[in-house]
């Protein structure tokens, strides 16, 4: 074996298996489930192949697993190094197959809106550290042209009124919705991942970003979470922002060494972002995202209102996970059309108290893989996530949300732990 081989900064994966990952992670960033509607993909319709309900980015990262594993000499042992340095996932996945078929058996649940959240998070963890620097550098790359294109086209559609792609959600056209779904589709997707990538960067992801590329990277994907109009991930993010900042003048008058590249930074995006914003509203460009605040189309009181749903079911029903068909019932009866826009709550009249219980535990061990490899302040991010997909039906859909989430997690705000581990077979 060659020394460029068996160096680790060389990876050490298949190298189709590399690039299905890298393929699988473009199509996540730049294919939207509305780009597919576009295009005839029944990706969220009853009717359809089983092959169009899921994302192409989830097809092509499980192709991408299965050829990391059957590829190598020993899979077998591929699959016990896995188990062996991923633990938590270990018991995610088994606790996920539980979940599965007791949505599938007991309540009828689509079998795809249960593999999608999951699935390209679960690969990219266990593959990215061999896929090699090269690669894993152009993922970075690609990572912030992808997320400054979407702010950037979230922010022309804001402007102009026009859409890349029509806004559709089961197949119905959505009309009367300023917010801009530019790359990723769904607004709340685009404003909850644009949020993760500027805190991303507030808290020092990507050391290798320059200061000029850093600065304007913030400024745009500011602008672009106006577009996106996600206000959980505004006021979550901003909120987190503010601690970071309030932290870090208590540390200087304490006598903390400065940075100076990060003030002369400060000094440049503060009175940019002031300035955009100031001449932003005077031309009445957030009019429309005020009113989302003032009038929030039912969406609040919808959470409110979901409230009700106990007192339709029993005990029992609740604890094993009452009827869709009732729930759904239910729903109409409260004269909800959004569906409940709540995570843990939507789980649980989806799986029953006991399965989302266990489930939950399983999804924070899932977390904790990512959270330890993360750098400082990963925590916040973490606390984020969590407020954002609280405030939506989140994980508890066919979702590219924590997909989105993780893959940053890996490539950008990964800790620096020297040459990646190296796996033999």
């Amino acid at each position: 074996m060659t020394r460029a081989l068996a160096s680790p900064s060389a990876g050490n994966a298949p190298l189709l298996a590399a690039r299905l990952l890298m393929l699988a992670v473009i199509l996540l960033f730049t294919v939207s489930p509305m780009a597919l509607s576009f295009v005839g993909v029944k990706y969220d319709l009853p009717e359809g192949p089983f092959w169009q309900k899921l994302h192409p980015c989830t097809l092509v990262a499980m192709l991408a697993m299965l050829v990391d594993i059957v590829a190598r000499p020993h899979p077998l042992r591929r699959l016990e190094q896995i188990a062996t340095r991923f633990p938590g996932a270990m018991y995610f996945i088994a606790t996920w197959i539980l979940l599965i078929v007791h949505g599938l058996l007991n309540q009828q649940a689509q079998f795809t809106a249960l593999i999608e959240p999951y699935a390209l998070s679960l690969v990219a963890l266990f593959m990215v550290d061999q896929i090699g620097d090269e690669r894993r550098n152009f993922l970075r790359l690609f990572l912030h042209g992808a997320i400054l294109a979407n702010a950037l086209v979230g922010i022309v559609e804001f402007v102009s009124h026009a859409r890349l792609f029509p806004y559709v959600i089961g197949g119905v056209e959505v009309d009367g919705d300023y917010r801009s779904t530019a790359l990723l589709g769904h607004p709340l997707l685009n404003a909850s991942t644009t949020g993760a990538y500027i805190l991303c960067l507030v808290m020092g992801g990507d050391n290798r970003l320059s200061t000029v590329w850093r600065v304007s990277a913030l400024l745009a994907s500011a602008f672009g979470m106006i577009a996106f109009g996600g206000r959980t991930a505004i006021a979550a993010s901003s909120l987190i922002i503010v601690l970071i900042a309030l932290k870090n003048v208590a540390a200087i008058l304490l006598g903390a060494r400065v940075d100076i590249r990060r003030v002369l930074a400060a000094l440049v995006i503060a009175p940019l972002l002031l300035g955009g914003v100031a001449g932003a509203a005077q031309a009445g460009a957030f009019d429309a995202f005020v009113a989302r605040y003032v009038d929030d189309n039912g969406s609040g009181e919808a959470r409110l209102i979901a409230l009700e749903l106990f007192n339709m079911f029993d005990l029992g029903d609740l604890l094993i996970g009452p009827r869709p068909d009732l729930v759904n019932s239910g729903l109409k009866l409260l004269g909800i059309e959004i569906g409940i826009e709540n995570n843990w709550l939507a789980m649980l009249f989806q799986y029953g108290a006991w399965m989302e219980a266990f489930f939950t535990v399983a999804l924070f061990a899932l977390f904790f893989e990512f959270w330890r490899r993360g750098r400082p302040g990963v925590t916040l991010l973490f606390a984020y996530f969590i407020a954002v997909i609280s405030s939506a039906i989140g994980l508890a859909a066919k979702t590219l949300i924590f997909a989105q989430f993780s893959i940053l997690l890996l490539v950008l705000f990964a800790r620096d732990e020297g040459p990646r581990p190296r796996i033999n077979g």
